[in-house]
């Protein structure tokens, strides 16, 4: 009997086996299934812009998929992490638009005839340079943006350096350089405070592949390889962080001499423009005048002496003519 069992039970634990309905889809990798977008994602109310609404009016606006995956890179690199970023920018962009369109038509009606050219221009150009001043708006203050992250990042490869060296881990020393240049640099602060958060719950790694394909930029992509390699490898960070920093400082220098380079070649075409006026005034006024008065002294002698010509035959009496045949009779 009791082999039986031992049988029964050695059976009965066979066919048991933990999770074998969801071993397939336990051993799936899932790295190459689609993200869902940020606006598929639960949005609270206070970030929309319009409120309600805000996500009809969007979709008056079609975009490619293309350039809405361009325009949320840029929402994020300026600073605008919210779900629905990308869902205010197109209603904000519908809405100024159709808003100018209402109001240029309304005052068509009402303008005067000889003013209507003028508002039927204002209709075609007011909209359209609305339409297309918000993604400028938010592409400029990116460029801001990415640019205060790269002055920043040497500083920080310093001071992390100074962390590591003391015997702290890179997370650890994360969060204390976050705390110190808050107040200098608030946008590189804030991404760092975003990687500080994602190491939490995920890896090191992974938090800064992120903040890489947050920001697009040479200096922050090297600076997240250079930490992704040390904390894969195990490295010396230390070394390797002081080396780059100085590399990163020189290569600053070098853009911002190029940068003032080519600002001297750019200023000359609109100094040349603004200058050429005054000194051609500068030049060619005393001849202009000494000119003009040559003229004007000679039309003046002219217009006298023909006066007095014209006084002198007046006042002269006229020659007798030659007396006729007829006359003498």
């Amino acid at each position: 009997m009791s082999t039986d069992g031992n049988t029964q039970r050695q059976t009965t634990w066979d066919d048991r086996r933990l999770f074998q309905d969801f071993r397939g889809i336990l051993a799936g990798d899932f790295s190459n299934l689609p993200r869902p977008l940020p606006e598929e994602l639960p949005i609270h109310p206070d970030d929309l812009a319009l409120g309600p609404a805000t996500a009809a009016v969007a979709q008056l606006l079609p975009e490619t998929e293309r350039r809405q995956e361009l325009q949320r890179k840029t929402l994020m690199a300026a600073g605008y992490r919210s779900r629905a970023a990308w869902i205010n920018l197109a209603a904000v962009r519908f809405f100024l638009s159709f808003f100018a369109l209402t109001m240029l038509g309304a005052l068509l009606i009402v303008a005067p005839p000889v003013f209507e050219p003028y508002v039927i221009g204002a209709i075609v150009l007011v909209p359209l340079f609305l339409w297309a001043l918000p993604p400028l708006v938010v592409t400029f203050r990116a460029s801001e943006r990415t640019e205060d992250i790269e002055r920043g990042l040497p500083d920080v490869m310093d001071m992390l350096n100074m962390g590591v060296s003391q015997g702290l881990t890179l997370p650890v020393a994360l969060k204390r350089v976050v705390s110190e240049i808050t107040a200098v640099h608030p946008a590189l602060a804030s991404e760092l405070l975003l990687v500080s958060q994602q190491t939490e719950v995920s890896s090191l790694t992974n938090a800064m592949r992120n903040f890489g394909q947050r920001i697009e930029s040479q200096e922050v992509s090297a600076f997240t390889s250079l930490l992704i390699q040390a904390e894969t490898t195990g490295t010396s960070v230390s070394r390797a962080l002081t080396d780059y920093s100085d590399s990163m400082r020189a290569s600053l220098k070098e853009r911002a001499d190029s940068r003032a380079n080519a600002a001297s070649f750019q200023l000359l075409f609109p100094v040349s423009l603004c200058l050429m006026p005054s000194v051609f005034l500068f030049l060619m006024g005393p001849a202009i005048v000494q000119i003009s008065d040559f003229y004007g002294t000679r039309s003046a002698e002219l217009a006298q002496s023909r006066e007095e010509a014209l006084r002198v035959i007046d006042t002269e009496p006229l020659p007798a003519g030659p007396v006729s045949q007829g006359g003498r009779q």
